[in-house]
């Protein structure tokens, strides 16, 4: 099966955490109409490949931005991407409702992307976003510093970085970041407490040095 959807022309991530000492605002779900989405996992669940087509443009960009995110290159990011919707295809029957899409999306593209991670046993470099692409989500945030915490968020390890991504890119709660990632709740909250102090410390150290700079 071949979908060919991934990603849109022209089209990059949505930028993600602004500084963390104030607490990152969560970038909302992309709007969609939920009747909508509702009839059209209905038509693919009775073998329609339009109506699967439209899941998968109504979708595609929210997962390959968090493959992206957390494997860092765009190449694995499309075909984990890729890879994910022809395993979604295969499991329609077991989705009951449009949140269970969701659900299982990210939870399909994270696994994947830690799982690339831990193959290639390397640290990510992420890829350079220019800031000129949104800047209505940027104007709010300094620029140098999105540069700065994106870099930083290649330097948690996969587990980690995946819980903070669907906290603050995806606004998932705790318990839903649990049942994504197969993981303890109490385990999330020490990974999502020690990310942001660690972010928040580095931070400080940089503003430090700037400040010594001058």
């Amino acid at each position: 099966m071949s979908l060919n959807l991934i990603p849109l022309a022209g089209e990059s991530p949505a930028s993600i955490l602004p500084e963390p000492a104030s607490g990152p605002p969560v970038i909302p779900p992309q709007e969609l109409p939920a009747t909508s989405l509702l009839g059209d996992l209905q038509a693919a669940q009775r073998g329609e490949q339009a109506a699967f087509a439209r899941l998968v443009r109504a979708h595609q960009a929210r997962v390959f931005s968090v493959a992206l995110r957390l494997v860092g290159r765009r190449e694995d990011a499309e075909e984990l991407a890729q890879d994910a919707f022809v395993q979604l295809h295969a499991a329609l029957p077991q989705i009951h409702s449009t949140s269970h899409l969701l659900h299982w999306l990210l939870r399909a593209i994270t696994h994947r992307s830690i799982d690339r991670l831990r193959a290639h046993a390397r640290a990510p470099r992420l890829v350079q976003i220019d800031v000129t692409e949104h800047p209505a989500q940027e104007n709010a945030i300094d620029p140098l510093w999105s540069r700065r915490l994106r870099a930083l968020l290649d330097e948690l390890p996969p587990a980690p970085r995946a819980v903070v991504l669907l906290r603050y890119q995806e606004d998932l709660e705790p318990t839903e970041i649990a049942a994504v990632l197969d993981m303890p709740l109490n385990t999330v909250k020490s990974h999502l407490r020690r990310s942001l102090e660690w972010l928040r410390a580095q931070q400080a150290g940089a503003e430090a040095g700037d400040h010594h700079g001058h």
